[in-house]
């Protein structure tokens, strides 16, 4: 009679051919806003920021500032790391940031379109919490200033 503890084991059968299943996050093509009672198809690659305020959510380009149903957090979810939050209410496409500012009052960014053509931009703030990473991420792959 065997002890306990001796548990019969199942044979061991190996898988081969088979790949780790990789979840990937569908690519936005498109971001959908309203602009009073029309539709507004947006080129993601074109999105300068997104703005929480007055319990709505807001999508900035070149092409105005319209109202969107999702909540930054899903936004955040859809576009990976192209876009970074800088405040509670903002998160930034990177590739817009013209401009880094710190003031009396804090840190703000300017974002949008080209500053020596007089462009339009949009200012947007940037949480005390945040400042540093933010600054860091901006600066990694820049050149220009020394004792940064």
């Amino acid at each position: 009679m065997g002890n306990v503890l001796d548990i019969p084991r199942a044979p061991v059968t190996t898988v081969t051919g088979l790949r780790p299943r990789v979840h990937r996050r569908p690519r936005v093509s498109r971001v959908v806003a309203r602009r009073n009672k029309s539709l507004v198809f947006l080129d993601p690659k074109k999105i300068w920021a997104f703005e929480a305020a007055d319990r709505l959510t807001f999508v900035h380009s070149r092409e105005g500032r319209f109202a969107i149903d999702l909540s930054l957090t899903a936004i955040e979810a859809s576009f990976g790391r192209a876009l970074f939050r800088v405040h509670r209410n903002w998160v930034v496409n990177l590739a817009y940031v013209k401009e880094l500012e710190r003031v009396m009052g804090g840190t703000s960014l300017t974002i949008g379109g080209d500053l020596e053509r007089g462009e339009q931009t949009i200012r947007a703030p940037v949480s005390h919490d945040r400042a540093k990473a933010l600054r860091n991420v901006l600066l990694k792959n820049a050149t220009g200033l020394r004792n940064l």
